[in-house]
């Protein structure tokens, strides 16, 4: 990657003031470049929102407006600051803009709100001429890169990528892409329609099915995860050829189902790898507290581990061929 333009303005809500810096940090600076680097491969590791470009009006002349880079930055600054200001759970930070060249030589925007958070830090002091090492909190402590970033946006020539944290005030709810933005419809995001999903198919399934729910679970994260290595999107209709079978009654109930809860039959994901990552193993929990993480391909291979219902009722895990043990501590 390399640096375009790189400026940074602070918000300081203690104070109630906006310092906006004037001058663009050095495009040669090893640091923050990096610290950037590190910010994006966060964001398209995790689950972010995408919408066209064209929605976001206030983002689009980052990329089509000839005005000044920083003066862009500037009225950006201050008009986020007004926008949070109100809220007292919104904390104080930096604003970090960036325009990027990526190694395919590509170009993003990006947009970064770098909370504060508060750390314990070493000061020396000196008392009648005498060193003194004292311990003080810092307020402004910015985030570590790989602690990822809350609320940031990502600029290609055609959409925009938004993670963004919501925060309840006083006040009441907010939300970058709603609440300063103006983003109308914004897609839900795929961990909550996978939610949904899930209770739909375990609610259904305890009136179509005789399995248990750790069965109809398992069956849920193994059609979720292929059809993502597969296509790519969450493929509603094949989840629940596989989950239901030949149940037509309880394939067309769960259908109504997530139209009732304004879910498509195919949900789209723009980051299908990180959810392909995140749904290819399945956590169990049993009752007496042990829990186990088992890879989704090895949940049908009675030779890996096998679950046997014994004659209380209780159910059994046995695990075999294991060649050794390994302890994290």
């Amino acid at each position: 990657m390399r640096i375009l333009n790189i400026i940074d303005h602070i918000l300081d809500k203690d104070s109630g003031n906006v310092v906006l810096s004037q001058k663009e940090i050095p495009k040669d600076n090893l640091e923050i470049s990096k610290y950037v680097e590190k910010v994006i491969e966060k964001l398209w590791k995790s689950e972010y929102l995408e919408v066209d470009l064209s929605r976001v009006p206030m983002l689009e002349q980052f990329w089509n407006s000839s005005d000044d880079f920083q003066q862009i930055t500037e009225k950006f600054a201050l008009d986020y600051f007004e926008a949070i200001k109100v809220n007292d759970k919104i904390p104080g930070g930096d604003l970090l803009f960036f325009n990027m060249e990526l190694d395919d030589l590509s170009r993003v925007i990006g947009i970064a709100k770098l909370d504060y958070t508060q750390r314990y830090i070493h000061n020396v002091e000196y008392d009648d001429d005498v060193l003194v090492n004292n311990i003080v909190k810092n307020t402004s402590i910015l985030p570590s890169p790989g602690q990822g970033v809350k609320n940031m946006v990502l600029i290609d020539k055609e959409n925009v990528k938004i993670r963004e944290q919501q925060y309840t005030g006083t006040s009441g709810k907010w939300l970058m892409s709603r609440d300063f933005l103006n983003v109308e419809s914004m897609p839900s995001k795929v961990s909550t329609d996978v939610k949904q999903i899930k209770k739909s198919i375990q609610k259904i399934s305890e009136k179509y099915d005789d399995e248990d729910d750790f069965a109809i679970t398992s069956k849920t994260q193994q059609a979720i995860h292929d059809s993502l290595e597969t296509d790519g999107v969450i493929d509603n209709d094949y989840i629940a050829d596989v989950v239901f079978e030949q149940k037509e009654e309880a394939k067309a109930e769960f259908k109504d189902q997530l139209a009732k809860k304004a879910i498509e039959p195919v949900v789209s994901v723009p980051n299908a790898d990180y959810f392909e990552k995140k749904y290819e193993r399945q956590k169990i929990k049993l009752d007496n507290g042990i829990e186990i993480n088992v890879p989704i391909s090895l949940l049908k291979n009675r030779d890996a581990i096998e679950f046997e219902t014994n004659p209380d009722g209780s159910t059994s895990v046995v695990i075999k061929n294991v060649g050794s043990l390994k302890s994290n501590f």
